[in-house]
């Protein structure tokens, strides 16, 4: 379960504040197929955020009694100095596994071969969207945080991404926050909005949409041919 108790968030640039949350009391169950809607620019990234720790409430508490992964494809988690190797080595200490297998499982899903030893800034942008999104669902999470993007790559590695994901769901939780009515209906089974700084549930992804009106969102399926090119060397907290 990941349980929000009580929780205000307001970003904060130089003189511009602006407020996320405030007082947001809310739990998602484990082992669910959880969808939260919002229109874009509403708080999404920053719900993800603190649903895995990278952010902290100003106020109040994020409880998480299962292992939350970081967000899928998030080029933040990797160091742009380290190989791919080295990255993935150290995300399995920081959560508690053995890098062996998980290495080889990516090697052998992605087919990047001696690739993963390059410094990750060095890799080419298909090398690199393949392992952001490897990375995440090699690692066995009891709960999975999508910001948007829940496959990803082109051709038979996008088909290949898309039944790793299908075999996921059969064993873990999914919390998929998105602007994106087709991916609630497509994949989730509870329904959340975030509005007026607060996550309230609903009935269906229909109510979710009707909320908001179809103007105000940005549809699509989830899906990400590559991820953006950058070095970014944050290391997601857990």
């Amino acid at each position: 379960m990941i349980e929000f108790i009580n929780v205000h968030k307001t970003l904060r640039q130089k003189s511009h504040r602006t407020k996320v949350l405030e007082g947001v009391n809310v739990e998602f169950g484990p082992d669910r197929l959880t969808g939260i809607l919002a229109p874009p620019r509403s708080g999404k990234t920053v719900v993800a955020n603190l649903t895995t720790g990278k952010l902290r409430p100003d106020i109040g508490r994020v409880r998480r009694s299962s292992l939350v992964s970081f967000p899928v494809a998030s080029g933040g988690v990797f160091n742009g100095a380290l190989t791919g190797r080295e990255n993935l080595a150290f995300l399995c200490r920081v959560f508690g596994f053995d890098p062996v297998p998980i290495i080889r499982f990516v090697l052998d899903f992605t087919e990047i071969g001696k690739s993963i030893d390059k410094p990750f800034r060095h890799l080419n942008r298909d090398e690199r969207t393949k392992l952001l999104f490897t990375s995440c669902y090699a690692i066995p999470f009891e709960t999975y945080i999508i910001d948007e993007s829940l496959i990803g790559g082109r051709g038979a590695f996008r088909t290949r991404c898309e039944e790793l994901v299908t075999e996921r769901m059969r064993s873990a939780g999914f919390l998929i926050v998105t602007s994106s009515p087709t991916l609630l209906r497509k994949y989730c089974n509870d329904f959340f909005i975030i509005d007026e700084f607060k996550i309230q549930e609903v009935n269906s992804a229909e109510e979710a949409e009707n909320w908001f009106g179809k103007d105000k969102l940005k549809d699509g399926v989830g899906e990400l041919e590559h991820v953006a090119d950058g070095d970014e060397n944050d290391i997601i907290p857990v």
